[in-house]
């Protein structure tokens, strides 16, 4: 049987060494994981699980001011030695500069011919004017909006995204649930309906092993589930989230997990799920 063809939507590569600055915030956040992890330790997560991930979507987590920009030209000339390792990058931006700064900096990343968008780590208030300032530059631009939208952060950010429907939305790390069941769980559950019902909102099933710290299938299967009935099957793909997710168990538990729990759908289906809707969504 062929491996599972795999468009990974979500990782981090970073080079400690080299770039230590770049990640104040690594080190005390996620511990576990403060090691290198490069293209190279990303084949080898793929092979022991037994896919072929035929492309990569890079994420910015730089914390250090304006580490974005460096990081954005570091993985450019990564793109360009091997194209698949990324294939894209989410690059960042920092919503407290001046209108015509942040401006500069999406620009400057634009050079980068495999940008297609940019996440926020902190300071965006959904409800300022430079928030509405972020999202009207990236629908110009043809560039994807990819956030953290936390449970308790969801009604704050649907008048934002509903007010800019020509703004291509990415909500990831299947919105970053608390754990537990019960009322985290249903909290949870709301929020994520909340904002399928915005046309212009994907959704990304990624974070779960660094929110739950847990791989297993009976933890993940709610979530993936969820996600899948709420944004149906043509809104969603997988991202893995290495190495962080690596907190919750192994790159190869995680995509065993996700194919579990997605067995019952068709092959057209799944591969929407794995593949088509990332390339889609990245313009792969």
């Amino acid at each position: 049987m062929a491996a599972l063809r795999f468009v990974d939507a979500h990782v981090h590569f970073w080079d400690l060494g080299a770039h230590e600055g770049w990640y104040p915030q690594l080190d005390s956040h996620f511990p576990e994981v403060y090691r290198d992890y490069l293209p190279g330790d990303h084949r080898a997560d793929a092979a022991k699980a037994g896919v072929d991930v035929t492309d990569v979507v890079h994420v910015s987590a730089t914390s250090a001011p304006r580490a974005y920009l460096d990081e954005t030209g570091w993985l450019d000339g990564m793109h360009r030695a091997d194209p698949a390792r990324p294939s894209a990058i989410i690059g960042g931006l920092d919503p407290g500069r001046s209108a015509e700064d942040v401006e500069r900096d999406l620009d400057a990343q634009a050079a980068a011919g495999a940008l297609r968008g940019v996440r926020v780590l902190s300071g965006l208030d959904p409800a300022s004017e430079a928030a509405g300032r972020v999202l009207r530059l990236l629908a110009a631009r043809d560039l994807v909006f990819d956030q953290i939208i936390r449970p308790g952060d969801v009604d704050a950010y649907v008048p934002l995204l509903a007010g800019a429907p020509d703004a291509a939305v990415v909500a990831e790390h299947t919105g970053w649930p608390d754990r537990g069941r019960g009322e985290p769980f249903r909290r949870w559950r709301e929020g994520m309906a909340k904002l399928a019902a915005l046309p212009n909102v994907d959704c990304k099933i990624s974070g779960l092993g660094m929110a739950l710290r847990t791989l297993a299938v009976e933890e993940l299967r709610p979530y993936v589930e969820s996600c899948v009935e709420l944004f149906g099957v043509e809104r969603c793909f997988f991202g893995s989230n290495f190495p962080v997710d690596g907190v919750g168990g192994t790159y190869a538990e995680q995509l065993a997990a996700y194919q579990e729990i997605t067995a019952p759908l068709s092959e057209a289906e799944r591969r929407a799920l794995f593949s088509g809707n990332a390339r889609r969504r990245y313009r792969l």
